[in-house]
């Protein structure tokens, strides 16, 4: 998920954080496999999740931290006014929660969660909550009350998956103003970090996205592993690289400290104008991205975007904002695109790079990173649908198959 532009600090040296677990760790414990649903033209990926004995479909996010439910009854909100609207305009599923006699508020707390789509605010507290059969006691939640965001009409909540700095709870009783959520957070284990610490699974999970026809609105959407790999064809030709703490991201944003938060690392790109990518059509410098799998798009620094959508044939129609989409013809000819981590090159299919918006609409998956003069990169879930991903923060790694023979 993307989040609102930082304040831009002086860039720093990469930095890696003791690990969270040690091989003691690697132990014994459960696994699990989850089916995922695609919606939304294949850009929203769900997975069944239960708070107590109530069930919803939230938004698979490695992007953000927070495991959080939209509550009956909630208030949504126009994010310029702040005045109050129809709930309906927040765009959430019809499944909401009813606040059961197992959630536990925690004093002086509150929850607020910021992204570039909008906020959400309310209780923080613990909850017996279940993903994959496995029940998780205690663990703390987000329950929003309050919200700007617009949903995507299919999901309930969400469950982050990045690192405990970018959790969002909040000291106080008082809900701050709106743009101040992504400073001065309470930390706390995020979901995947209370099951590795319970025994119930092992320090990782893994991604492996499933693409779906065009013109299929919702459909089969792949897996989320959970201290296991996705039964998928892939390479056997791993890479492996740390995760980064990004540079440019400043301390009070990621619990007072940097430390890892983001699933990130360092890419080049690589790009051409057929099925073979010409040597020399590289970017000049490697640049520091996240691994986002709710987000849709690729966001690329510098002239990069342009670059590369000029490529498209016909080429995508520039924007007038540089943040905006490339809007771009849904039966146009691809580049070659290809992402390196790690010394391997990963190439993705053409379809990954043209999102529908439907009506017969498209844009392309390549944006500017670009908000303000801030280059906030993103790789999402175009890159997701080419390979095998395993997120391992027992390790702080993430390693990388391509996804097929």
């Amino acid at each position: 998920m993307r989040f609102s532009p930082f304040i831009v600090l002086a860039a720093a040296s990469l930095a890696i954080s003791k690990p969270l677990f040690s091989s003691e760790h690697h132990r014994n414990c459960s696994s699990t496999i989850l089916p995922l649903t695609s919606a939304v033209f294949n850009t929203i990926f769900d997975v069944e999740f239960q708070f107590a004995n109530q069930t919803f479909n939230f938004l698979v996010d490695t992007g953000s931290s927070d495991t959080w439910v939209m509550q009956t009854g909630f208030q949504c909100f126009n994010a310029s006014t702040n005045l109050e609207i129809p709930a309906a305009a927040c765009n959430f599923a019809n499944t909401t929660y009813d606040v059961s006699s197992t959630f536990q508020p925690i004093p002086n707390e509150i929850f607020g969660v910021q992204y570039g789509t909008g906020i959400g605010s309310g209780l923080v507290g613990f909850e017996d909550v279940t993903i994959g059969g496995l029940e998780v006691k205690n663990q703390t939640i987000g329950i929003v009350n309050k919200s700007t965001n617009p949903g995507d009409g299919q999901d309930s909540g969400l469950i982050g998956l990045a690192y405990p700095g970018l959790t969002s709870a909040h000291p106080g009783t008082i809900v701050p103003p709106n743009d101040t959520f992504i400073y001065n957070r309470s930390t706390y284990d995020p979901l995947l970090f209370t099951m590795a610490k319970q025994g119930l699974i092992e320090p990782f999970f893994s991604l492996a996205l499933q693409r779906t026809p065009r013109g299929m609105t919702k459909g089969p959407g792949g897996y989320l592993g959970l201290g296991s790999i996705p039964p998928v064809e892939h390479s056997s030709n791993w890479t492996t690289v740390p995760v980064e703490i990004l540079d440019f991201v400043p301390a009070n944003a990621t619990g007072g400290i940097r430390q890892l938060a983001f699933w990130a690392t360092t890419i080049d790109v690589t790009f051409g104008t057929n099925d073979s990518i010409p040597a020399n059509q590289t970017t000049s410098n490697s640049f520091q991205v996240h691994i986002d799998s709710g987000s849709p798009t690729i966001g690329l620094p510098g002239d990069l975007p342009a670059t590369i959508n000029s490529l498209f044939d016909p080429p995508a129609l520039a924007p007038e904002v540089v943040s905006d989409p490339w809007i771009v013809d849904c039966n146009a000819k691809t580049p070659a695109f290809a992402i390196t981590i790690g010394g391997q090159k990963f190439r993705h299919n053409g379809q990954d790079l043209i999102i529908e918006l439907g009506e017969g609409r498209c844009m392309s998956a390549v944006v500017s990173s670009d908000s303000g003069g801030i280059f906030f990169n993103v790789i999402g879930a175009p890159f997701l649908k080419n390979v095998v991903a395993v997120f391992d923060f027992g390790r702080d790694e993430m390693r990388f198959a391509a996804a097929g023979k």
